[in-house]
């Protein structure tokens, strides 16, 4: 079902849960991100979920698996789960420019899009 066709109550409700989780969440996803090299943004509406990005941003970034599944870690540690819903076999699904999307659910009604940006070797740049 189409946002504009569900009712304007249920939207409201579920944009004030995403926007009161995000105030729980965002920080510790920003310290876990931080010390693996990222920056964290968040983007979207906060209509239906949250949705984030990160950048690398140090030269000591890691992987975009093992940030995401760090990130699902601090999530865990606020709301008492956080599974990580695999793309097939992976963890992610591909997206323009070498985006990877992760979807973090936190119950049945509720969960994070996290795109990771690319880590661009030297050379590349």
């Amino acid at each position: 079902m189409s946002d504009k066709h569900r009712n304007p109550a249920i939207r409201a409700a579920t944009k004030a849960y995403c926007e009161r989780m995000l105030i729980d969440l965002l920080p510790p996803i920003r310290e876990v991100a931080h010390e693996l090299g990222y920056a964290v943004a968040v983007h979207g509406s906060l209509s239906d979920d949250i949705d984030l990005i990160a950048a690398p941003w140090a030269a000591h970034a890691k992987g975009a698996d093992e940030l995401a599944v760090a990130i699902s870690g601090a999530i865990a540690g606020i709301v008492g789960h956080c599974t990580i819903a695999k793309k097939g076999a992976a963890l992610y699904g591909d997206k323009p420019h070498g985006r990877r999307a992760y979807t973090m659910l936190l119950h049945p009604l509720s969960y994070i899009d996290l795109s990771v940006m690319p880590i661009i070797a030297k050379a590349e740049a």
